[in-house]
C-alpha cells in the first residue's frame, strides 16, 4: 500500500464527499474506484466535454466566413514557429 496527498478547494471537498456519502462510501473508496476504472479502460473515465464560449463561437464562425485570416500547419512544430512569428509581430509593434 501507499498513500497520496492533494490539495483542493474546500468547498469542492465538502460537495465530493457529500456525493461519496450518499453512495455509502469513503473518499479513500471512491477515488480507488476512480483510478481502478482507469487502469481497466485505460482512459479517464470522465466526460470531458468542450462547450466553446460566446466569444470562440464568434471566431470559429468568422474563421469559416472567411471573416479573419487562418493559417493550416502539418506539425506541432510548425505551429510553434508560427505563434512565434505572431509574438514577435506584437513585440515590434506590428
Amino acid at each position: 500500500m501507499t498513500s497520496y496527498t492533494f490539495r483542493l478547494d474546500a468547498e469542492l471537498k465538502q460537495q465530493a464527499f457529500s456525493v461519496f456519502e450518499s453512495y455509502g462510501l469513503n473518499p479513500a473508496q471512491a477515488i480507488k474506484m476512480f483510478l481502478q476504472q482507469v487502469v481497466a479502460t485505460n482512459s479517464i473515465p470522465v466526460q470531458l466535454n468542450y462547450q466553446p464560449n460566446k466569444k470562440t463561437i464568434r471566431a470559429m464562425q468568422e474563421a469559416l466566413n472567411g471573416e479573419i485570416e487562418t493559417y493550416q500547419v502539418n506539425s506541432t512544430e510548425d505551429m510553434l514557429e508560427l505563434m512565434k512569428q505572431f509574438s514577435n509581430e506584437e513585440t515590434n509593434g506590428n
